[in-house]
């Protein structure tokens, strides 16, 4: 739990690693974060090391837009970007092989096609969850989730490589007490399918933790509430993205849920149902993750994993979040959030076929 104490794990699992060391991120940019993360990699003494790194990174740094007029004029943010460009360099210069996703089409028409999977496999350590290697998302309340095992490790390497090779695929593996999925971005209909089965069977309590919580999720917790499980989120009032944000809460009132707003920006993404089975990954289960992103979840049906998860993860936002009820947006705004939000679906439907490709850093 915290970017921190899954980093000294992490780290240490890199540094040691002797067949392999594959990481994955959406968001991988040249501030200190990523500089630190950088170095264990190219030191590491893995046979095998490579980099994939979403083309977000070349656009998005420090959370903003690198195209917009203002950001010209922005030295830090020109310096981070050439730091950024300048880091990956390195990386190739050390022997490390570095490539990059979803590179943009002219006009940018695939813009929502993103691989935002995060994951680290360290020989048979495997990291999953939304931590990406930034400062600002350093900063944010989140965790990652460590496998280890030759089983899990060897099914994420294969999707490591398929991405690698330019052809993600979707595909399933079932382990004691954990299915793990591989979303593609052209067939997340039938993740939304199996958490949709999931909420349909809940019958006291569903948790959800999320910053962008959107539709087609929204409507079985709604169905949920309906028929008297109590639904809880936990979000963030400080949402880097307050559309989204408006959307959810005018959403979440409207339909009977109990919100907790947490002060700070939380980057957490789960489901726990009854308290007997977890959902959890990169997907914030929103419209852009189920129509065309590429992401990882784990479901887990592990006891003692979900009473660690409680105590870790949902127990500290909740002792963080203020009271239920004490905010909410005004009805316009919500009107306004879905409205628009509705549009931008079209647009992100439209992009879900897009091809999928990786190219050499460059």
């Amino acid at each position: 739990m915290g970017a921190d104490a899954f980093w000294r794990r992490a780290s240490a699992d890199c540094a040691g690693a002797r067949r392999r060391l594959l990481v994955q991120a959406m968001t991988f940019e040249g501030d200190d974060t990523g500089m630190a993360t950088a170095a264990v990699i190219g030191h590491s003494g893995a046979a095998d090391r490579r980099v994939l790194v979403d083309a977000y990174s070349r656009v998005v740094v420090s959370d903003r837009w690198v195209g917009w007029p203002n950001a010209w004029l922005a030295a830090d943010l020109r310096r981070e970007k050439a730091d950024t460009m300048a880091m990956f360099g390195s990386l190739v210069t050390a022997g490390v092989a570095v490539r990059v996703t979803n590179p943009f089409s002219p006009l940018m028409a695939n813009y929502p096609a993103r691989n935002h999977k995060k994951l680290i496999i360290a020989d048979d350590a495997v990291y999953i969850g939304g931590v990406n290697f930034s400062d600002h998302n350093f900063r944010w309340r989140d965790f990652m989730l460590r496998l280890e095992g030759q089983q899990a490790a060897d099914f994420l390497t294969a999707d490591f490589e398929a991405t690698w090779s330019g052809r993600p695929a979707a595909s399933t593996a079932r382990l004691d007490g954990v299915r793990l999925m591989s979303l593609d971005g052209r067939t997340n209909d039938r993740f939304f399918d199996a958490i949709a089965e999931l909420l349909a069977g809940a019958r006291r309590e569903i948790v959800i933790l999320s910053a962008y919580l959107t539709f087609p999720f929204t409507a079985p917790l709604a169905a949920a509430a309906a028929r008297g499980v109590a639904v809880r989120l936990i979000t963030p009032w400080a949402n880097n993205k307050p559309l989204v944000r408006d959307y959810l809460l005018d959403f979440a009132y409207r339909s009977g849920f109990e919100v907790r707003l947490l002060p700070d920006m939380s980057h957490l993404k789960a489901m726990l149902i009854d308290d007997r089975t977890l959902v959890v990954g990169s997907c914030n289960f929103d419209f852009v993750g189920h129509a065309a992103e590429e992401e990882l979840a784990v479901v887990i049906d592990i006891p003692e994993v979900i009473g660690d998860f409680q105590r870790l993860v949902i127990d500290p936002a909740l002792a963080a979040a203020e009271p239920a009820g004490a905010r909410r947006v005004s009805p316009a705004a919500g009107r306004l959030a879905h409205g628009l939000l509705g549009l931008s679906n079209i647009v992100v439907r439209a992009a879900r076929h897009a091809p999928r490709t990786a190219v050499d850093w460059s």
